[in-house]
């Protein structure tokens, strides 16, 4: 006890608290470690609901604690993860309250790729999970498009190329201007700008059918706000077909992914989007030659129609016909006025004698009551003549139609043929009817031609055979 009485008598006392302020004050002098760059494996990642990040850097050998704050961490680029080697910026200081020093992270690049890169990659995965990539809700571009879209600067060689294009390859193409930065603080948002604007030209003024967004080439930093997912939704989600012609030809954005089309360049693009007319000339060529070929086809066969429809019989002597229609009508009304007419005169018979014997008796009223049933008898007899009338006249013409059913000119139109023996006009229905030296009379669908039986019929196992002489 006495040892330590003189030992605290020399030196002075200090607390914990005391102890970890003293070194963080020696830490935090030195110019080193105030400003050091360590690189290490990032583990026990978590980015808290604050917007800070905790992590551990570790090595083979150590590992350190580190913290980003979240007033640093909206300057990266990209999202780090467990297992990613990084470099970073910062100062070494210790948290007073755990009295363990640790790593206060300023700026943090990945260790071997760079953080535009990195972040790229990243979005550029998480999008496609989403579906964002997927060739299946693209949309096909229009044929012959009447208005194309522009988003890109107003002033560069980009605007000048795609309008020198579209024009010499689709001179009644029209084409609107949305200008928009193309690179550096506030791209973004005037790249979604100009295509909202060009949407509510197609609404209110004039249909657009494809919108081109294109720059020129440049470095990932100059090209990185065509790798904002803002950007990438806002392309996604746009009701119009869109083309991205983003920098060279080995150049790749994230536009590029989600647009419906990628061209290499801006000139690819208005040659995607615009036929060339010469190509629309030999297609309009092309189109009327086969229209002609099929109008000359058609007539011809409707040509055919109609002088088979000329030669029919119905068609050359069309009133024999219905002149002989009708006398079947004439004869049917006077079988049915003969038939009404003798019951007619039969029952005037009978009321003039009823009139007779009632105007002996003198009674009026049973004249009057027979008299309106003559009346009575007569209109029924009427109607019952003009209703037997119409029923013989539809039952005519069906008997008609059925007869020019089994009319056998229309066999012959289908190629078939009946055979007559000349001399009598007999029909011959078999081939053991004829002899040999025989004349026979041929009828078609459009004529006659007479035949001689060279020889007689021959029966084998094919059938019945004979030759003619024609």
């Amino acid at each position: 006890m006495e040892i330590l009485a003189s030992t605290t008598a020399m030196q002075p006392v200090w607390t914990v608290s005391d102890l970890n302020t003293r070194i963080r004050d020696l830490l935090e002098s030195n110019q080193e470690l105030n400003r050091c760059h360590v690189s290490g494996e990032i583990s026990n990642f978590k980015h808290h609901s604050s917007g800070h990040m905790y992590f551990t850097l570790k090595d083979e050998q150590s590992k350190v604690r580190a913290v980003m704050f979240a007033s640093r961490v909206r300057f990266i680029k990209f999202v780090p993860q467990d297992g990613m080697k990084v470099i970073v910026r910062g100062a070494v200081s210790v948290f007073e309250r755990d009295g363990s020093y640790q790593l206060y992270v300023e700026n943090m690049q990945p260790d071997g790729i760079g953080a535009l890169y990195v972040a790229f990659t990243q979005l550029k995965e998480r999008l496609a999970k989403e579906g964002l990539f997927d060739h299946a809700r693209k949309r096909t571009l229009v044929t012959y498009p009447r208005c194309v879209g522009v988003v890109t600067s107003s002033t560069g060689a980009v605007l000048r190329d795609i309008r020198s294009t579209l024009t010499r390859r689709y001179p009644a193409l029209k084409i609107v201007l949305s200008p928009a930065l193309v690179q550096g603080p506030g791209a973004v948002d005037s790249l979604i700008s100009a295509l909202a604007r060009l949407n509510n030209y197609a609404l209110t003024v004039f249909p657009v059918d494809v919108v081109i967004v294109a720059r020129g080439g440049g470095s990932l930093e100059e090209l990185w706000p065509f790798n904002e997912e803002k950007l990438a939704r806002a392309i996604a989600t746009f009701p119009i077909p869109v083309v991205s012609a983003v920098g060279h030809e080995t150049d790749f954005t994230i536009a590029d992914f989600v647009a419906d089309v990628r061209a290499a360049t801006p000139t690819a693009a208005a040659e995607l989007v615009a036929p060339r007319l010469e190509d629309v000339d030999q297609q309009l060529v092309a189109m009327e030659n086969h229209l002609h070929t099929w109008i000359i086809q058609e007539v011809a066969r409707q040509k055919g129609r109609l002088v088979a429809i000329e030669s029919h019989k119905v068609m050359q002597s069309p009133l024999q016909i219905v002149e002989r229609l009708r006398q079947y009508v004439d004869y049917a009304e006077s079988q049915v006025r003969h038939g009404y007419g003798t019951s007619l005169r039969k029952k005037l018979e009978g009321f003039n004698r009823w009139s007779e014997r009632l105007s002996k008796t003198g009674i009026s009223v049973q004249i009057s009551r027979l008299q309106g049933q003559v009346e009575r008898w007569a209109h029924n007899a009427e109607q019952g003549i003009l209703t037997r009338r119409y029923g013989s006249q539809a039952r005519f013409e069906r008997t008609l139609a059925s007869l020019e059913a089994l009319n056998p000119l229309k066999v012959l139109l289908r190629g078939y043929s009946v055979v007559y023996r000349d001399h009598d006009n007999t029909v011959i229905s078999s081939v053991l009817a004829v002899q040999p030296g025989e004349i026979l009379r041929i009828r078609m669908s459009d004529g006659e031609f007479f035949t001689r039986v060279v020889e007689g019929a021959i029966a084998d196992e094919r059938g019945i055979q004979f030759r003619l002489d024609i």
